[in-house]
């Protein structure tokens, strides 16, 4: 609702981008900033014809967003990736998913039945335990 504005400058260790906007001490905010950030990135390289294909953002990205902008992000997320033509993928609990809902998008439709878990010994991602 409030714009925003992005800035370069060069420091010793690279450049440091930031995203100077209103409220941006939030953590909800700042994470939000960081998916934008990254959804510009795969546009970027879905036009020059590069990239991984994919994009992956854990549940820790939504910490401390309102429901309804974690909603509207997941939106957000799957209409860039159809169009864009790249996979994108998060992992977060179930219980969490499905909180809110937002017209026009039904979120089930994305799930997949891939499910990660620690209950047992043979739980974790690619045979990692985390």
């Amino acid at each position: 609702e409030s714009a925003g504005s992005m800035t370069v400058e060069p420091t010793l260790n690279g450049p440091a981008f930031q995203f100077p906007m209103q409220g941006s001490r939030s953590k909800g905010i700042r994470n939000m900033q960081i998916f934008c950030f990254d959804m510009m990135l795969m546009h970027l390289c879905a036009k020059r014809g590069f990239g991984p294909g994919f994009l992956v953002h854990d549940s820790h990205l939504f910490d401390g967003v309102d429901g309804r902008q974690v909603i509207s992000a997941m939106k957000v997320g799957a209409e860039t990736a159809e169009t864009l033509g790249f996979q994108y993928i998060v992992t977060m609990n179930e219980d969490d998913a499905f909180k809110e809902k937002i017209e026009g998008f039904d979120v089930k439709r994305h799930v997949l039945p891939v499910v990660l878990t620690d209950a047992k010994d043979d739980g974790g991602l690619f045979g990692f335990r985390f």
